[in-house]
């Protein structure tokens, strides 16, 4: 409380300051936070958006940028000479409030907790904080009202963020290719979460804009309805020629053709690109890419929707590893290969995904399969990721712990195929309507690529497909994908997963032409030969088959074969009666070419018979032949199932006719009568038969309407399932992007470590070439490996001769030495070292020598080589020289003996003198204390008596001089009593107590407490110090400081003094006298008085110095050499920092206790 109390008018404003804010603060969620990112480059961006930024738009502004905490930030004062609006570091995400600009400080960051955004400390040292964290934290607590605004900078920064306000419902914001550093901007709009790419000038604008709405009390995605109504999406319709012209162009420059995509697929990404672009018009658009050749990629990367993950729908997945692959598996012998064609695999999961499938089917298995899986895509880029096969953790989420320990291993933070897969998997660009297929292949999956695709390239797909696989070859597709069409191809194995099956016998496999929708031509012919067929061989008689072909021409009633889709395989016998060709497209369907008199009652019966599997009969069906001369024909139809293996379920229709009736005549008219009757009974049986039988019909169609709708739903769930995995895979290809060019670095830096290495291994060559001292290399054998110049010269031996040959061979065995020997085999054995092993060696010429030997062992690692490195250095010199330097060393130490003696007693002399000098102190002090002061208080008060009793007879010079010895010895008593504060000042028993500034600043501002007042004085404490002084002496130390500050005040200002205190580590201050590894207690005092010349500083220190006459400013001159002797009896320095008419610094540096 006590510190509180003395706090200045400045802590008052700051605190009033803050109650302004709350009473003022709105709702975080009534007005809008737009959030700016930057990095390299985003200063200049930033000036700019705030330049063009209008001060009133009711929204509160957040720019946060890549910053060490080590670095001061001069944000906030360089962004005030620009905006009129209020900047300031934030301190509470609470309390912020329309039309102010928040900085984040360089040492905060922050963290969401119970959904509140707190500002934490930062760590030095730390990373910088992420732009991501800040637009996360914002969409989470702040939903739509958060605008994230990404600038110029390097990396991917800020991309995560944008998503998250984006989901939110917030709108975003990306600098255009007018940033300096393009990577954080352009990762933003690949992933396609950016709203609007802008200059930060028309940032800025549009902002203002929203301003002028009134958006700050409404919901910001609801009003950008409203103020961007102009920028919704353009109506682009079929037959536009700018549409042609802009598909046209993604032919031309990517060579890739998207006409027979689904136009509301293509029209979709194009407006979605114009928004992006901030074109209007598509003939603008049209125009806009032709111009920039980044937009063309862009719409390209857009229109290629990569959607994919391991393990995408599990219950399929299932149902493949339970059924379908082990059945195939089954099918294949040792010597077999199972081929596999994943079309449209993106980034390679559900290849991988397939290829663990197999993987773990054949794992108990002694001989395995082999297996090859070919993936296909028409993105270069997704097949160069798919062969990395590197993933993020967020990728792996239907994979399992398992899987993830078995078939990955960990790279950094991602994780990577291993290579029993990746070598399983082929990936190739492959463009399905325009490249030739693969062949006999065994099965495809090809899920929710045609979905994608208009009628004539699913036909073409379908085709293709049809091509490559083998007979029995199986095709899956996705949940909303069917064969439709291409049925006499394909028969359905499950429904429920969308397995088909190659029909047997489909006869000549080709790949038909496609039709393009603008031009009208097809695709460019690819003649793909059919398979080659066997004739069947009979073993029947020329007189067998002629019986019967004759039987069966002649008798054999019309008939047809059909499969479970209707479509007729097979004629025989005339069915011209019963069947013909409708007009219009040409069809094999039973319904289509039926006549219209029993196509109900077949219908009927074929339906019957797939259900129940049992033969159906009708008859009595009357057919119009000749309806001018009144002609009926009576017929019957039966339909039976047929039990034969083909693959698919066969029906067999027989036609019969029965009797030829004629509707009038010359017979009587009974007989007449008679049959209109019974052809009117007929036909009400017929109408209640053909009544029960639409019942039927209805409640079908009712069950496939549910169905139908079910599938729907379906859909638009898988529809968003879609939009989430799209974004988590936009996210991988961001991760692995960053993967790539860190191994880009990384490989740049293996490329610099290895030209170090080659420097070192020169460096190292020629040092041992120009060493003095001989030195050897020898292999584990103890044969020399090599050896340096000086080895050769020193022991006269030449490199032929010596290199390969046993060390104890050497200079005729004059190295087989025993001990040698032993330590030697200890290097090689026990992995020992010696050092300065002393030999002998007898020179044929210059005679013994003495020689240290060092050795060791050392390992080339690459050759997994032991070698051992000898050097010898001859100390046969140093020996001698020793030994002839032995008596010098005994006469200088002789000398400096005598030398100390004489120290010795010199020292004793001075300690004695300074005894006495400390005795003679003692009594000065005393003297001080009683003989010194007892005549100036005598003389203080008869001056003072004098001036009382003889006022009246004393003359005025007589007063004024009678004052002057009242003030001189007011001056000398003050000097006495610094004097003796200065020579008392000792370490001594003194107590020492933990200091409490706040308190000892408030005892020392009472006693100055009317000069205080007089001067309208304030003083400021900020911080406290945990260590313990020595209190009365601190007290001395603030008294002297604070009063000088009182004294040498400035005429035109009032005096400020502010006093802060803190704990710095020694290492971090700059001051020779202090131990680094000792954390110090800085006390720094500061006034803003009339100061004094820097080239005082030295001088301000001394016994009686003074910078000012005794007239002009009253003082002993002792007080600053009190203070020192205090701060060096603490075992502490002070420092003083003036500027003349500024002010002082004064800091106080003591070590904690």
């Amino acid at each position: 409380m006590q510190k509180k109390k003395i706090k200045s008018g400045r802590k008052k404003i700051a605190t009033s300051e803050l109650t302004f804010k709350k009473a003022t603060a709105k709702h975080v969620s009534d007005f809008p936070v737009v959030a700016i990112g930057s990095s390299a480059g985003g200063l200049e961006a930033a000036l700019e958006f705030f330049k063009n930024l209008s001060p009133k738009t009711g929204m509160a502004y957040i720019y946060v940028q890549h910053i060490s905490p080590d670095h001061k930030s001069m944000l906030s004062p360089i962004l005030s000479k620009i905006t009129a609006m209020k900047v300031q570091e934030i301190e509470n995400m609470q309390h912020i409030i329309p039309n102010n600009v928040y900085v984040i400080p360089n040492d905060r960051g922050i963290e969401v907790t119970n959904g509140h955004i707190k500002v934490i400390p930062r760590s030095k040292g730390g990373i910088a904080i992420s732009i991501d964290v800040l637009f996360l934290s914002l969409a989470e607590t702040h939903k739509e009202n958060v605008v994230g605004v990404i600038l110029s900078g390097n990396a991917y920064d800020g991309t995560s963020g944008l998503k998250a306000i984006k989901n939110a419902g917030g709108i975003t914001f990306a600098q255009d290719d007018t940033a300096q550093a393009t990577s954080m901007p352009h990762s933003a709009i690949a992933s396609g979460v950016v709203d609007f790419v802008l200059s930060p000038k028309k940032i800025a604008l549009k902002l203002n804009l929203l301003g002028k709405s009134g958006i700050a009390k409404l919901a910001v995605k609801s009003k950008v309805k409203e103020v961007f109504s102009e920028e919704k999406e353009t109506s682009i319709k079929d037959n536009d020629p700018d549409l042609k012209i802009i598909i046209e162009t993604l032919h031309k420059k990517i060579n890739v053709d998207f006409s027979l995509y689904k136009l509301a697929t293509i029209k979709r990404r194009i407006n979605h690109r114009m928004l992006q672009s901030g074109v209007k018009l598509i003939k603008e658009y049209g125009k806009y890419i032709l111009k920039k050749n980044k937009e063309i990629d862009l719409l390209y990367k857009d229109l290629l929707i990569n959607i994919t993950s391991f393990f995408r729908d599990p219950e399929t997945f299932q149902y493949l590893k339970t059924t379908f692959l082990p059945t195939l598996l089954k099918s294949k012998t040792q010597n077999d290969t199972i081929k596999i064609w994943v079309p449209a695999c993106s980034t390679g999961e559900e290849a991988y995904s397939l290829a663990m499938l197999i993987t773990e089917l054949q794992t108990n298995k002694i001989k395995k399969i082999s297996v090859r899986i070919f993936a296909t895509d028409l993105s270069d880029q997704a097949i160069a990721d798919a062969r990395v096969g590197e993933y993020s953790e967020k990728n792996l989420g239907n994979v399992g712990k398992r899987r993830i320990e078995r078939f990955f291993t960990k790279v950094g933070t991602n994780y990577r195929i291993v290579k029993e897969l990746r070598d399983m998997c082929v990936f190739a660009p492959h463009n399905i309507l325009r490249d030739p297929p693969f062949s006999r292949i065994d099965f495809i999956s090809c899920r929710n690529l045609l979905i994608y695709f208009d009628g004539e390239a699913q036909k073409k797909t379908l085709a293709t497909m049809n091509f490559a696989l083998n007979e029995g070859g199986c095709l899956l597709l996705g949940k909303s994908e069917t064969v439709g069409t291409a049925s006499q191809f394909f028969n359905q194995v499950s429904d429920t997963f969308k397995l088909y099956c190659r029909k047997k016998g489909t006869g000549l496999r080709n790949v038909p032409e496609v039709f393009l929708r603008q031009s009208g031509k097809p695709v460019a012919e690819k003649t793909i030969k059919p398979l080659s067929r066997k004739e069947t061989i009979t073993t029947s008689s020329e007189l067998d088959r002629s019986i019967d072909s004759t039987l069966l021409s002649l008798y054999m009633p019309a008939c047809v074969i059909i499969n479970k889709s209707m479509e007729i395989i097979k004629f025989r016998g005339l069915t011209s009666l019963y069947l013909s060709h409708p007009s219009g497209n040409a069809s094999l369907n039973i319904l289509k070419m039926t006549r219209p008199e029993f196509v109900f009652e077949l219908r009927n019966a074929i339906h019957e018979v797939i259900k129940t599997n049992s033969p159906v009969f009708k008859s009595g069906i009357q057919l119009n032949i000749d309806v001018k001369n009144k002609f009926s024909q009576v017929m019957s139809l039966e339909v039976r199932p047929l039990t034969i293996e083909w693959g698919e379920p066969l029906y067999l229709i027989v036609f019969t006719m029965q009797e030829i009736e004629q509707f009038s005549g010359k017979t009587p008219g009974g007989k007449n009568s008679l049959q209109k009757d019974s052809r009117i009974k007929k036909q009400i049986e017929e109408l209640h038969k053909a009544s029960a039988e639409m019942i039927t019909v209805i409640e079908s169609q009712d069950r496939a309407y549910e169905d139908l709708q079910a599938a729907n739903e379906e859909i638009i769930s898988a529809s968003e399932e879609f939009q989430t995995l799209n974004e988590e895979l936009e996210t991988s290809k961001e991760e692995i992007q960053a993967a790539n060019e860190e191994l880009l670095t990384t490989n740049q830096e293996l490329q610099m470590r290895n030209e170090q290495l080659a420097e070192s291994y020169n460096f190292s060559e020629a040092v041992a070439e120009t060493m003095h001292e001989p030195m050897l290399i020898l292999d584990k054998h103890l044969r020399v490996k090599s050896a340096n110049k000086a080895f050769y010269k020193k022991f006269h031996l030449m490199q032929t001769g010596t290199e390969g040959v046993l060390l104890y061979e050497l200079s005729n065995h004059q190295w087989d030495i025993p001990a040698l020997h032993v330590l030697l085999e200890n290097i090689i054995h026990k992995n020992t070292h010696f050092y300065e092993h002393e030999i002998t060696y007898t020179f044929p010429e210059t005679g013994i020598k003495t020689m240290l030997l060092n050795a060791r062992q050392i390992t080339q690692k690459t050759q997994n080589e032991q070698l051992i490195l000898l050097t010898f250095t001859d100390t046969t010199l140093i020996i001698e020289k020793h030994k002839s330097g032995n008596k010098e060393l005994e006469d200088v130490i002789s000398e400096r003996t005598k030398a100390l003696e004489e120290s010795y007693r010199t020292v004793n002399e001075k300690n004695a003198f300074l005894v006495k000098a400390n005795k003679e102190l003692e009594t000065f002090s005393f003297i001080s204390s009683h003989d010194l002061q007892e005549p100036l208080r005598k003389i203080r008060i008869f001056t003072a008596s004098l001036l009382e009793t003889e006022n009246k007879n004393l003359s005025a010079a007589g007063k004024e001089e009678l004052n002057k010895v009242q003030k001189t010895a007011t001056r000398m008593q003050a000097l006495i009593d610094d004097l003796l504060i200065y020579a008392g000042i000792k370490e001594g028993k003194n107590a020492y107590e933990k200091i409490n500034l706040s308190k000892i600043v408030k005892e020392v501002a009472d006693d100055f407490k009317e000069s205080i007042k007089d001067k309208k004085a304030v003083i400021t404490v900020d911080g406290d110090c945990d260590t313990k002084v020595i209190v009365f002496q601190f007290r001395q130390i603030i008294h002297n400081l604070i009063g000088n500050a009182l004294k040498f005040t400035h005429a035109k200002r009032f005096p400020r003094i502010t006093i802060k205190c803190d704990v710095t580590p020694g290492r971090l201050l700059n001051l020779g006298e202090l131990l680094p590894e000792v954390n110090y207690c800085h006390i720094s005092v500061c006034d803003n008085g009339i100061g004094f010349d820097p080239k005082y500083e030295g001088r301000v220190f001394e016994v009686f110095q003074r910078l000012h006459g005794q007239d002009v400013y009253k003082g002993t001159g002792m007080g600053l050499a009190i203070c020192k002797r205090i701060v060096e009896n603490h075992k502490g320095i002070i420092t003083a920092t003036g500027k003349l008419n500024k002010g002082v610094t004064f800091d106080i540096y003591l070590p904690t206790i």
